[in-house]
């Protein structure tokens, strides 16, 4: 079993995201792990939709088509409480820290009918005032771990997060070639979670257009995604809190 050293050493020597995340799989699954999920909830204190802020996830297909038909990002008790949480804590213990809505318990309940029958919520804190969320789960077993093996996992991801910000090269710099007003409504408005046909029809424009003009926000901010291009966003003033 690859040790927690070990896994730091091979993610400082990883020079893509997709290498990081591959290495990433490998660390967790160790530990019982069969999914995963790796958000960015909040930067400088301001909360991030959900929808911006997903990074990657490798959840069923159908859970995660489930999740949208549902929105059930609107509701999902477990990240909810891992913005109040500094230590990782397992998914279905949450009806046990707060009133669960009927919409609440039914999302739970569905995920279980999913096959995601155990899991662990792992909040990290991170670069540029950073809030993340890994969700660790496992299909049809559950993940009887060690307050040390906790511990080893919420490191293992506060790496994996500082990392991922090293090689997508997120900072707090300003663009050297600054952003016109239309470029930073639009990249407003990608951080309020609209999707580009509804920013096309909030700005009156088209589609293409607004596609257009993201490349060009991300040309600017020398990034390559949407969630950097709003990291960036935030941490260089361009998007106010």
């Amino acid at each position: 079993m690859l040790t927690l050293e070990g896994y730091i050493e091979r993610t400082q020597a990883c020079t893509s995201e997709e290498e990081l995340f591959r290495q990433f799989d490998i660390f967790v699954g160790s530990y019982g792990v069969d999914v995963s999920s790796y958000h960015v909830i909040a930067e400088n204190l301001r909360a991030i939709p959900l929808e911006v802020g997903l990074v990657r996830q490798t959840f069923p297909p159908d859970w995660i088509k489930q999740y949208v038909e549902h929105q059930y990002s609107k509701i999902a008790p477990v990240l909810e409480q891992s913005r109040r949480e500094a230590r990782p804590f397992h998914w279905f213990e949450v009806d046990q820290k707060f009133n669960l809505s009927p919409r609440q318990r039914q999302f739970l309940a569905d995920l279980r009918d999913a096959g995601l029958t155990d899991g662990i919520a792992v909040p990290v804190f991170g670069p540029m005032g950073t809030i993340a969320y890994f969700g660790l789960g496992c299909v049809d077993d559950t993940l009887s771990l060690s307050d040390e093996q906790l511990l080893e996992l919420q490191f293992a991801c506060l790496q994996t997060h500082n990392r991922y910000f090293d090689l997508a090269q997120i900072d707090q710099e300003a663009p050297s070639k600054p952003l016109s007003p239309r470029e930073k409504e639009v990249l407003s408005l990608v951080a309020g979670g609209l999707s580009n046909n509804f920013i096309a029809d909030k700005l009156g424009i088209s589609e293409n257009t607004v596609d257009t003009m993201l490349r060009r926000v991300f040309a600017k901010l020398c990034v390559n995604n949407r969630i950097s291009a709003v990291l960036k966003g935030i941490g260089s003033g361009l998007i106010l809190p």
